[in-house]
């Protein structure tokens, strides 16, 4: 039986190399980027009225604090021996990240806020911290799939974009549901969570991007 604090097995993780790529590749710091590159390079409205420089300046700023400066902390805190691997196995390695990762988005916030950027962009941001807000807060307890969580907000951010604006991008959403099986299918191929971690995980990420999307105004 899987328990919260089960680390994978060694032999289960030689030889999943695909499961591995999907991991780093997919990895929840990297959620946000890719929102915003779905956003910008997919046939909306949206990406074709927004200038080629507010693209990169926004797909720029968004990776230095939501991916590059939480990747150096990790690393900082790997190399002290806070935690004992990238993947971070255990629950309670998770929440020092967590929570630092955390206070990096509030000056995202702030700065988007403060911006004259369009609505979407500000929601799809203020998603991402309420939902890892709420992975914090479950971390305690129990050992939600942050990867899943950060999937599971793309398609319900994707969702809730295509109400909110009626943007044609049903395409994009079934690609995203593909996607998040296949990383739902990695990490427990990789023994690092239970089925259940993994579901609810995806549901937490859909449920706020999406309800943001539709309500917030």
């Amino acid at each position: 039986m899987i328990t919260d604090e089960t680390q994978p097995i060694a032999n289960g993780l030689k030889g999943n190399r695909f499961a591995k790529l999907v991991s780093y590749s997919l990895h929840p710091l990297l959620m946000p980027t890719y929102g915003f590159l779905i956003l910008f390079f997919s046939r909306n409205y949206i990406s074709t009225f927004t200038p080629m420089r507010i693209k990169v300046l926004l797909i720029a700023i968004t990776f230095f604090f939501t991916f590059f400066l939480p990747a150096v902390n990790t690393l900082i805190l790997l190399r002290i021996g806070r935690v004992k691997s990238l993947e971070m196995e255990l629950r309670k390695e998770r929440r020092i990240p967590y929570s630092i990762t955390l206070l990096y988005y509030f000056p995202l916030l702030y700065l988007f806020y403060n911006a004259d950027f369009p609505s979407v962009y500000k929601i799809l941001i203020l998603g991402a911290t309420i939902s890892l807000l709420f992975t914090l807060l479950i971390n305690n307890k129990w050992k939600i799939s942050a990867h899943t969580v950060g999937i599971g907000g793309i398609a319900g951010a994707i969702l809730g974009i295509m109400f909110r604006l009626q943007l044609d991008m049903q395409f994009v959403f079934m690609l995203s549901l593909l996607v998040a099986g296949i990383v739902g299918y990695a990490r427990l191929k990789l023994n690092s969570h239970t089925p259940a971690q993994v579901y609810c995980g995806f549901v937490l990420g859909f449920v706020v991007e999406f309800l943001l999307m539709i309500f917030y105004r």
